[in-house]
């Protein structure tokens, strides 16, 4: 079973919308085309390619897995009733015991599959285990209550660290986690892994569906979630260093490019990423933040620990400018101290060959 996400079927008409969007107006609806995003362009510059590409994913994952079978709802239209029964507040069980019902010949594995795939095409939080997939460690797992509970739950944690001293200069961004802290960055579908330290506290997982994230509304979030997500989106990837520019491009956007390029090969990078707007003084105050505050002092705390390594790494990091200042006056002293030792030693040579060879009168 194939979704076709692009284009038209042979039995869809010319004013008949995608998959995609029949889902997202069926529990979204119809924005205001007056709303203004979140750096003030109006909700037409709204791109979904990249949610598009991860529907499609998710889609062929589970529900076009094996033909099918290992799912109970085959159909958009089954994805939006179950939506519905999330949206009213059932719980789990019931929503499988109703979906048993309306499907006799499924199996429970079916229609637990079903529910995990609602969940993950609309919040985006990678619940149950899909077969075959990677890093199931990392999926959520959701068995009772209502699902606005469980994403209240996971996200309402209040922070724990100390932010005392804790400051985001301008410096902090992707680019400098990248270049002066050494750390990789790796995009990520799953909301829940956004900011996370993994593989040895050597990689950030860093949610980049901005799209996505501008388009909810009235959702099972809690408040200030999608707001906050925005804004860290906005301090590592300031627009006006990373966004589309009508000059050439600078070293950071064309950093960015190649991100988007090699971090995820088999996906599609929400270019919004990097149009979240910019954060000012006032805004990158790390009290400000109260759902990815404990991640981001981690994030910043690794980024401070991190030492200059490589040359490249000595030129651009600028956090501690006398120790910069010393040791580039240590390179140049070094380089012009060889640079005279090699033109005595040149010098030497010379004497000598002519002690042994003089020239003629």
């Amino acid at each position: 079973m194939r979704l076709i996400l692009k284009g038209h079927t042979a039995n869809q008409g010319p004013h008949d919308i995608s998959p995609i969007d029949k889902f997202v107006q069926g529990f979204r609806g119809r924005l205001s085309q007056h709303r203004r995003l979140t750096n003030g362009q109006l909700i037409q510059e709204l791109d979904l390619t990249a949610y598009e590409s991860y529907f499609q994913q998710q889609w062929c994952a589970i529900a076009a897995d094996a033909g099918g079978c290992h799912v109970a709802a085959q159909k958009v239209e089954d994805i939006l009733s179950i939506v519905g029964s999330l949206i009213k507040g059932h719980d789990r069980p019931s929503i499988v015991a109703r979906l048993k019902q309306k499907y006799p010949t499924a199996t429970e594995s079916a229609c637990q599959s079903s529910v995990d795939l609602t969940v993950r095409l609309l919040l985006m939080l990678k619940v149950g285990v899909v077969r075959h997939q990677a890093n199931p460690s990392r999926c959520l797992n959701w068995e009772n209550g209502s699902l606005r509970d469980f994403v209240h739950e996971r996200f309402n944690k209040p922070p724990v660290l100390d932010c005392h001293n804790v400051r985001l200069p301008k410096s902090f961004d992707a680019w400098g986690l990248n270049i002066i802290g050494g750390l990789e960055l790796e995009f990520t579908d799953n909301l829940a892994d956004h900011l996370l330290l993994v593989e040895d506290d050597t990689t950030v997982m860093i949610f980049h569906h901005a799209s996505f994230l501008e388009r909810q509304e009235n959702t099972l979030y809690p408040n200030g979630l999608v707001d906050e997500t925005l804004q860290t989106l906005a301090l590592l990837f300031p627009q006006s260093e990373f966004g589309p520019s009508i000059r050439r491009d600078t070293a950071k956007r064309a950093w960015f490019k190649k991100l988007c390029l090699t971090s995820s090969p088999y996906a599609v990078v929400d270019s919004r990423v990097a149009m979240c707007g910019n954060l000012g003084a006032e805004k990158r105050q790390i009290e400000r933040f109260t759902f990815w505050r404990d991640r981001l002092i981690i994030l910043k705390q690794v980024y401070d620990d991190a030492a200059p390594r490589t040359l490249r790494q000595w030129w651009f990091d600028r956090r501690n400018g006398e120790r910069w200042f010393t040791f580039w006056v240590a390179v140049l002293v070094l380089l012009i101290t060889i640079t005279l030792g090699l033109v005595q030693c040149v010098e030497g040579a010379l004497q000598v060959y002519k002690a042994y060879y003089p020239t003629a009168n």
